[in-house]
């Protein structure tokens, strides 16, 4: 993904008050297919997946038997297959993680990684683009609902799902239809003054947002209840799965040890990932992921901190080269969208 196309002023607003369009082909999919591929799933991943009927998605997360993240999912049910979508380097890890599990299951294991190219829509106009581009049909109305739609011939997997928990689809389409795609989406959205974004003004959305990424804000080395991805990737009621039992001791008889949490920085440089955070003379935690917020007017972070000092409204400092700067920590998100009820437009 390009750092910038332009003004990062111009790209951040379009995002927030209007609709980009990103090169999201970070992502890759693998698909589960066979008459077990529900229950061979639904064992292994922390959501409840027999609740998914053709067409609907939810998040969900692979984990070591020792309840360390292997890779954040999104889960997509169709008539024929369940496809499990996650960032691109996790998914050999995630294909060999669910061949390792397979026994006597009914279940073939495919790593489609490189094969579709995903290209995001964002922003509160991104549904206004979608209606131009297939008319009144049927609405994804939920996270993780999708549809297969034609764009101007085009064949599209609409996928509803936001990269900064706003208003946001997915757009996947054969790696060789990629240049066409982007350029209709471009040339079709210009009526809602489309542009495309870059990484900067992406991470920036997605740190206000509080969205934790794989390999900058966790890792192999991280248990899941210290990222609060629980709150949207667990079913607390489905029962077993890999990792189960931590997650529920860990839930039962005390809280994390560490939490990643929002950081609110004083001053005007934004913290940088492995800067040390300290509470006096002792060191509580580290930095993952900063940036300075235009909503906030001010630098934020997020970063892992310990147990002692996670309560939001806890003061602390960043250590960085040049010194010492205050921070507050904070809950995540850092910056609240407003509400949206507006469905996102797709149609078979």
């Amino acid at each position: 993904m390009p750092w910038r196309f332009g003004a990062f002023e111009e790209e951040y607003r379009a995002l927030r008050a209007g609709v980009a369009l990103l090169d999201c082909s970070t992502q890759a999919l693998v698909e589960c297919r066979g008459a077990d591929r529900v229950s061979f799933l639904h064992r292994l991943l922390t959501n409840d997946l027999k609740r998914l009927s053709p067409g609907g998605g939810a998040r969900a997360a692979l984990l070591t038997p020792s309840g360390k993240l292997l890779a954040e999912l999104l889960v997509l049910a169709d008539a024929e297959a369940v496809w499990l979508l996650c960032d691109l380097p996790r998914a050999a890890v995630v294909a060999q993680t669910l061949e390792h599990y397979l026994f006597s299951d009914q279940v073939t294991v495919t790593n489609h990684e490189r094969r579709k190219a995903a290209l995001a829509l964002e922003g509160p106009r991104a549904a206004e683009l979608l209606a131009a581009l297939v008319g009144p049909a049927a609405s994804l109305a939920a996270p993780g609902d999708h549809a297969t739609v034609s764009f101007e011939g085009l064949p599209v997997w609409l996928i509803r799902h936001s990269l900064i928990g706003g208003s946001g689809v997915l757009c996947l389409v054969d790696a060789d239809q990629a240049e066409a795609a982007w350029g209709l989406l471009q040339r079709r959205g210009r009526p809602q003054g489309v542009r495309p974004v870059g990484w900067e003004a992406l991470n920036t959305a997605r740190i206000e947002a509080g969205v934790p990424w794989f390999g900058l804000d966790m890792d192999e080395t991280t248990l899941l209840p210290e990222t609060g991805l629980q709150a949207v990737a667990v079913s607390e009621t489905k029962g077993c799965y890999v990792g189960q039992e931590v997650i529920a001791r860990m839930q039962t008889y005390g809280s994390a040890s560490k939490k990643l949490m929002g950081l609110l920085v004083e001053g005007q440089a934004a913290a940088g990932s492995g800067d040390r955070i300290v509470r006096g003379a002792s060191e509580v935690g580290w930095v993952t992921s900063g940036c300075h917020s235009p909503v906030l007017r001010r630098p934020i972070a997020m970063g892992y901190v310990k147990r002692g000092a996670y309560e939001p409204g806890t003061a602390v400092e960043i250590v960085r080269a040049g010194g010492r700067v205050a921070a507050t920590v904070a809950e995540r998100p850092l910056v609240t969208l407003p509400a949206s009820s507006a469905r996102t437009p797709a149609g078979a």
